[in-house]
């Protein structure tokens, strides 16, 4: 199911552009991927600005626009509007689905601006509540996952003095479901990224390729991932197999579906835990806009929607919706 998005006049890559009022749509439309149609669904009840965090539990679509968190329930085609106690600012939404009754977490993406609390709903009872604090704060780039072993908390921590270690290398923690208390995973990842975990059903996997060194000012003596993988049952970290360096990949989609994951226009397969792990270029479609829209993985097939091509008028004012942005849908199958 595809929502919202950008209605004004394009704005291209790096510029800075003054966005007119009123062009976020709050129209939406479901795609099944069997008989290859579309179906419209019920207008949001507020404009869903592109690109907003998602999270979904059984047959229900959550989703953060403007500090809102929306409701779309699938089988009724109806939307709510939830109230959380606090203002859902800097925050991500996470589908805790492994806690014995899944709930949906709003967890901060840092605690650059100060400590606060994750907040958890219930959709059954219909009530708010708080997670535990973690044994990894202060912290930025904060990241919750729901794994088999319980809710896991990545994170880079800050410092005493207010700044990042150096390297600001990857730390964990796991919160078991039921627990009232985090267990510290005993060290840290040799991982700079931690930006896009996703769960295979095994492990967890950042799947970003490339890496960084420190440069010359503060090298750091090696060339330092910023992808990686975690076991949080054991707390062994590990590398991926072959990544390949940044933006070598084909079709830029971007799309993490578990054991499948688009990045930097590369297909990765995580295998069996690991073993037998793959990366495949992807390639772009005949037709298909240079700039792929958003996409979800529906198993193991990717659906792109849409998209921008940039090589058209050369004045900004002869570019419109019509000669830039694609209404395309395409779908890869991993293999």
């Amino acid at each position: 199911m595809f929502v919202g998005g950008y209605t004004g006049p394009p704005c291209p890559p790096n510029a800075d552009c003054v966005i007119p009022k009123h062009t976020t749509a709050s129209d939406g439309a479901a795609y099944n991927i069997d008989s290859g149609t579309w179906q419209p669904i019920a207008d949001a009840p507020r404009p869903v600005a592109a690109y907003s965090s998602t999270a979904v539990i059984d047959d229900t679509l959550y989703v953060l626009t403007n500090d809102h968190v929306l409701a779309w329930d699938a089988e009724q085609d109806t939307w709510t509007e939830l109230d959380p106690p606090t203002k859902p600012q800097g925050v991500n939404l996470v589908a805790d689905t492994h806690a014995g009754r899944s709930r949906l977490v709003l967890a901060a993406g840092s605690d650059e601006n100060g400590i606060r609390a994750d907040q958890v709903y219930d959709p059954v009872d219909d009530t708010w509540s708080q997670l535990p604090a973690n044994p990894l704060r202060p912290s930025f780039d904060r990241a919750l996952i729901s794994t088999s072993s319980g809710l896991v908390l990545t994170a880079k921590p800050i410092g005493p003095d207010g700044g990042p270690e150096d390297p600001a290398l990857v730390h964990a923690a796991v919160l078991p479901a039921g627990a009232s208390t985090w267990r510290p995973v005993p060290s840290s990842g040799d991982q700079l990224g931690g930006w896009t975990w996703t769960w295979t059903g095994r492990r967890l996997i950042d799947p970003t390729p490339g890496g960084a060194d420190g440069g010359q000012v503060n090298n750091f003596g090696r060339t330092i991932p910023y992808g990686g993988a975690l076991d949080p049952a054991t707390g062994e970290w590990q590398s991926l197999k072959d990544a390949p360096r940044e933006f070598t990949g084909g079709w830029a989609v971007e799309a993490l579906g578990g054991r499948h994951n688009a990045v930097q226009g590369w297909i990765y397969d995580d295998g069996d835990g690991g073993q037998g792990s793959s990366w495949t270029r992807l390639a772009q479609p005949d037709g298909a806009p240079a700039e792929p829209g958003r996409a979800v993985w529906v198993g193991d097939v990717v659906i792109v929607s849409g998209g921008a091509d940039w090589g058209g008028p050369d004045k900004p004012a002869e570019r419109t919706p019509e000669n830039v942005w694609s209404t395309g849908t395409w779908a890869y199958r991993a293999e």
